[in-house]
């Protein structure tokens, strides 16, 4: 589903460590089904996760992560157009919570 998910965002600026990206509209209605809870679960167990900021008025959403944990590659492939990198990318960054363990 989260890959999926990606379609409906575009990296509007990107440096390491700091990513915003510009949602469509159509995305709210796929994450209302969701629990908040469990969405923050989930961003919080991505090792270097720092923050994030929704911004409803301009429709973007602003990560920070810790770039010398998950390089800016793989963030920037996690959000490719193109399927197979962008599945590599969510490999990788599994390995990346297997190694570095869990945030909390």
């Amino acid at each position: 589903m989260a890959l999926k998910l990606r379609r409906m965002v575009t990296i509007a600026h990107h440096i390491p460590g700091r990513i915003r990206l510009k949602y469509k509209l159509g995305i709210l209605a796929h994450l209302a089904r969701f629990n908040a809870q469990e969405i923050e679960d989930g961003l919080a167990s991505v090792p270097a996760f720092k923050s994030y900021r929704l911004n409803h008025a301009t429709n973007s959403i602003l990560i920070e992560y810790d770039a010398s944990v998950v390089p800016p590659a793989v963030i920037n492939a996690l959000f490719s157009e193109a399927d197979a990198e962008a599945e590599k990318a969510c490999v990788a960054l599994g390995q990346l919570v297997e190694t570095n363990g869990v945030n909390r």
